[in-house]
């Protein structure tokens, strides 16, 4: 019989729960989200996420919000069962997180629950248990106030999903990451989350964004902020920009609801600025202004009007890039000491790398220049024995008498082409050494989870952590005990070097080239400690660092493709001159 032939029919209830239930819950983080917002709705100052295997064996979440009335229990496992709207004018203008009352079906649906709630004021709680959408079963006990939610074995009536799911620690990264995204615009509630028995974050409980924020990313670089306001709408913006990344990575919300837009990215990417780091957008409109119904998920929005979101998120974007680098320069302030009305109006961006792109980090001489080929880059191997230090121009180049003509160097890029290759030679002979540090740094809470998932590969590179609950741990939070020893390196902070390894760890799959993505990374920050242009340099110096230069293998530019060098040889010198 063919498809066509079979007819149509009215699905079984049990095969359409799961269907819908499949758009609501793709993996642990989807049913971990939705709890949390239950939570959030429910008014909880206290939540606390317990898992194993990253909530693929087990996932329970539990609040001290208002709790669910005994005689309600069974609705809350019900479709479309919800106390949060009533009325199709309610739909229009969503205030809670949740508001369709499919969740807990939805997760009920494809895994074993168990609900317990007591609601405030009653004398006891309620538990409900139910297995793949089947019949619940109801029984009164005693409860703390709030609700607990404990979901087993999910996806496990639905194979063909469960095969699906990435490693545990991959599931467990997203859920850490999607508790830390609600402490921001929640900071005065608590949020725990434990894994296999161990406590990975513990965060929350405060005064405001600003602290959730300088917690989670630490205090090595300023945390740029800015708010725009107008047409009863509102954009805070922060940024964080973190040295020597290339990833944007941009979490917004729109009235507290996490979301994926196109109209906030937009509004950054518009400001023709470097924009690589972390951003954090708060948009709040009239609910009415807002569609949050069009995404199963509930992951994406529809604003009625997007113009005045995108100006706003745009002007906010500009102001922290004018305070944080983006911009070369900043407009001049006024006489009277006020900024102009359009602040950003002078400067000058400063364009981001293309997507997908690194830096040229190969050797790139360039001769095309006035002069032509008397403009080459050259090492004679019988110079160096001859070879003259005359001093440096007004520009900060430096200056030598060579046995070929007169040479020219740049020391800034001479000494960051050293210093890559340096790092360079030191992974590939395994070399990199251990550096204890006299003061231990507190590691921040937002890469605790990351830096004890990889706490084996970080150690063979040099970083030491010791953990609250390590045997010989005093303090109630982790802290580093020793990071990599590589020349180079010396202004970049421990906690900078462990980002920016965890980051090379996260980008490359591929173990065996790891440590490659993890040494290119802390290569391009070798010019932070490269001698400036015009710098003052003893002819001692200056000749030790051209001879250093001269044993790299590849001298002729630095990491970025900038020359190191220029000859400016005797014969095109004389011709110059007509002799």
């Amino acid at each position: 019989m063919s498809e066509r032939e079979k007819g149509i029919r009215r699905l079984e209830r049990s095969v359409a729960s799961r269907i819908a239930a499949g758009e609501v819950v793709e993996r642990p983080v989807s049913a971990a989200k939705e709890l949390l917002e239950n939570a959030i709705d429910a008014g909880a100052k206290d939540i606390r996420i317990s898992l194993e295997q990253g909530g693929k064996s087990s996932l329970v979440v539990e609040d001290d919000g208002c709790g669910i009335p005994y005689d309600e229990l069974p609705l809350a496992l019900e479709r479309y069962a919800t106390s949060k709207i009533r009325t199709l004018d309610d739909l229009e203008r969503v205030r809670t997180l949740g508001y369709r009352g499919e969740a807990l079906s939805s997760i009920a649906a494809v895994s074993r629950i168990e609900l317990r709630s007591r609601a405030r004021g009653a004398e006891s709680g309620g538990m409900i248990r139910c297995e793949g959408g089947g019949a619940a079963s109801l029984t009164e006990i005693p409860a703390p106030f709030g609700t607990r939610v404990q979901v087993e074995d999910l996806f496990f009536n639905l194979p063909a999903r469960r095969k699906f799911l990435r490693g545990s620690t991959a599931e467990l990264k997203r859920i850490l990451q999607v508790t830390q995204d609600y402490a921001l615009v929640h900071p005065g509630v608590r949020f725990r989350v434990i894994n296999d028995g161990k406590q990975l974050l513990d965060i929350g409980d405060a005064a405001s964004t600003e602290e959730v924020l300088q917690a989670l990313w630490g205090g090595e670089n300023k945390i740029r902020h800015a708010l725009a306001r107008g047409e009863g709408m509102s954009a805070e913006l922060w940024w964080y920009n973190l040295p020597g990344s290339r990833r944007v990575r941009l979490t917004t919300f729109v009235n507290g609801r996490r979301v994926q837009d196109s109209t906030i990215r937009a509004a950054l990417n518009s400001t023709g600025a470097s924009i690589q780091g972390e951003w954090i957008v708060m948009v709040t409109l009239p609910p009415e202004d807002v569609d949050v119904n069009i995404h199963p998920a509930k992951a994406e929005v529809l604003f009625r009007r997007s113009a005045p979101v995108f100006e706003l998120a745009r002007r906010a974007a500009k102001e922290v890039l004018l305070a944080g680098g983006g911009f070369v320069k900043a407009a001049a302030e006024s006489a009277a000491g006020e900024p102009p009305s359009d602040p950003w109006g002078e400067a000058v961006p400063v364009f981001a790398e293309r997507p997908g792109k690194r830096a040229v980090f190969a050797p790139t001489p360039r001769a095309e220049a006035p002069g032509g080929d008397a403009l080459r880059v050259l090492f004679p191997e019988d110079a160096a024995a001859s070879r003259k230090f005359l001093g440096r121009t007004q520009a900060g180049y430096l200056v030598f008498d060579d046995p070929q003509g007169l040479c020219l160097l740049d020391a800034h890029a001479a000494h960051e082409r050293i210093l890559y290759e340096e790092i360079e030679d030191a992974f590939e002979e395994g070399s990199v050494g251990r550096q204890n540090l006299a003061i231990v740094h507190e590691v921040p809470p937002g890469i605790v989870p990351d830096a004890v998932l990889r706490r084996e590969e970080l150690s063979s590179m040099g970083f030491v952590f010791r953990l609250p609950d390590d045997a010989d741990s005093e303090e109630p939070f982790a802290v580093m005990l020793s990071v990599p020893a590589l020349r180079g390196l010396g202004r970049l902070s421990p906690v900078e070097m462990l980002r920016s390894a965890l980051r090379g760890l996260e980008d490359e799959a591929d173990p065996s080239k790891r440590d490659r993505e993890v040494w290119w990374r802390w290569a391009r920050t070798a010019c932070r400690d490269a001698v400036k242009l015009g710098a003052e340099i003893e002819r001692e110096e200056a000749l030790d660092l051209f001879a250093r230069l001269e044993r790299c293998r590849s001298p002729y530019s630095c990491p970025h493709g900038r020359p190191t060098t220029i000859l400016l040889a005797d014969e095109k010198l004389r011709s110059w001159f007509e002799r």
